[in-house]
């Protein structure tokens, strides 16, 4: 596929246009400019579902983010890069999703044991205790936020148990993911420095106390980093070397689950039929809507990699040193690989999923998600017979890689015997 007339479309995904509206220009992308170029950041930018799939999944260090996945305005316009950017630096460890492989890999193996499918399973239990004891709460209440008060603030706690922080700052914890990746005027971009300078607050502690308690595996998605030695002088990291692996992990874990949740149920709730036809049978139905649940409602909306060698994707020569952005939140609506992909349909076949990403930047904690999304909805349908969400007093975190419900007041009309 050969880069399409561009004409008098310009395409900025850092623009108020785009961010309050990012439908209509995806559209336009995938129809008309499928591989489009923006000369003031050196950068192609990929739309199609096909087209996504296929750069994620470049491997050999070929596609990094090195420079980050998730770079402001400002740093591309003022950075083109002549050849491929160093790789980035192992001493000291570089956070997470700058690295290559095989120190990229490394770092994932370090602290996925807890994120991984049967350690998973073994936490469904506390998952649902924590989901039934939040709507012990809410439910009499008659009134509450669905999102803030339910889907968001479940999914913190689980983080901050995996963690070892107390359950306490779950609240603080999000608000302060919510707020940096909001989309502000006058920013030009998510500040990952603040991203990480923010979180590092809680997440240092809980390193520093993993330390002090001998970190001998109890602790899976900390103590195998604090015990890890860099070659060849058998160097540990530093507390803020270990935090800079580990943000993705809790950023992750609170601000998508949050959001699909949330904009599952609203939308079953928009099709009385669809809500009719899971409830028919919540144990086998509900897996299967959870999947189009994570399409339609998944809230990334790119992610950027920097070419460290000349290579064609899609049928565009790309240069060393030149990006790439991944458009994921418009693949997950190609109509060249779903049908009518602006309907929810909840029992849809979904033969690829994208939501995650794919190729080594896939989601960590994908198998958690998966499994936080199933539980909070069927708990609440569980619970829950008749209800009504006030969308005049809905909330939208309008945000530049990350789009969602932050908050929807749910009315409770009647419950379950």
């Amino acid at each position: 596929m050969s880069l399409a007339s561009q004409d008098d479309f310009y395409f900025d995904p850092f623009s108020a246009e785009v961010i309050a509206n990012p439908d209509s220009w995806y559209r336009e992308l995938r129809d008309h400019h499928p591989v489009y170029y923006n000369p003031d950041y050196d950068t192609f930018f990929f739309s199609r579902f096909e087209d996504v799939w296929n750069v994620l999944r470049i491997g050999k260090n070929v596609l990094l983010a090195t420079e980050t996945n998730l770079p402001t305005s400002d740093y591309l316009r003022n950075r083109h890069n002549s050849e491929a950017p160093p790789l980035a630096s192992t001493n000291p460890m570089a956070p997470g999703p700058q690295l290559h492989s095989p120190y990229y890999e490394a770092m994932h193996q370090l602290h996925i044991g807890p994120l991984r499918p049967r350690a998973v399973a073994q936490l469904q239990q506390f998952v649902r205790q924590l989901a039934r004891e939040q709507l012990d709460k809410m439910l009499p209440r008659g009134q509450f936020d669905l999102t803030s008060e339910y889907t968001a603030i479940v999914p913190a706690r689980v983080i901050c148990h995996l963690f070892g922080l107390p359950l306490s700052v779950a609240d603080e914890v999000i608000a302060s993911v919510n707020s940096i990746g909001r989309f502000k005027s006058g920013r030009n971009g998510v500040d990952l420095t603040s991203f990480f300078t923010e979180l590092q607050k809680y997440i240092v502690p809980a390193i520093q106390a993993r330390r002090e308690a001998g970190a001998d595996g109890s602790n899976a998605l900390v103590d195998g980093l604090v015990n890890y030695r860099q070659a060849p002088d058998n160097r540990p990291m530093s507390d803020a070397e270990i935090a800079d692996q580990l943000v993705c992990a809790m950023v992750g874990g609170m601000e998508s689950v949050p959001k699909v949740s949330g904009g599952g149920i609203l939308e079953l709730w928009r099709h009385p039929e669809q809500l009719a036809a899971v409830r028919a049978d919540l144990d086998k139905n509900l897996p299967i809507a959870a999947g189009e649940m994570i399409r339609y409602c998944a809230p990334a909306q790119y992610t950027f990699r920097t070419a460290h060698r000349d290579v064609v994707v899609a049928g565009q020569k790309i240069r060393a040193g030149q990006r790439v952005a991944s458009m994921l939140y418009s693949a997950a609506r190609d109509e060249r690989e779903f049908d009518n992909p602006d309907d929810f349909v909840w029992n849809r076949e979904i033969p690829r999923v994208i939501s995650f990403g794919a190729g080594q930047h896939h989601c960590i904690g994908k198998y958690l998600a998966i499994m936080e999304v199933q539980t909070l909805v069927h708990e609440f349908l569980s619970r829950v017979a008749d209800f009504d969400i006030d969308l005049s007093g809905a909330g939208g975190n309008v945000g530049y890689f990350q789009r969602g419900w932050i908050s929807l007041p749910v009315r409770i009309t009647s419950l379950r015997d």
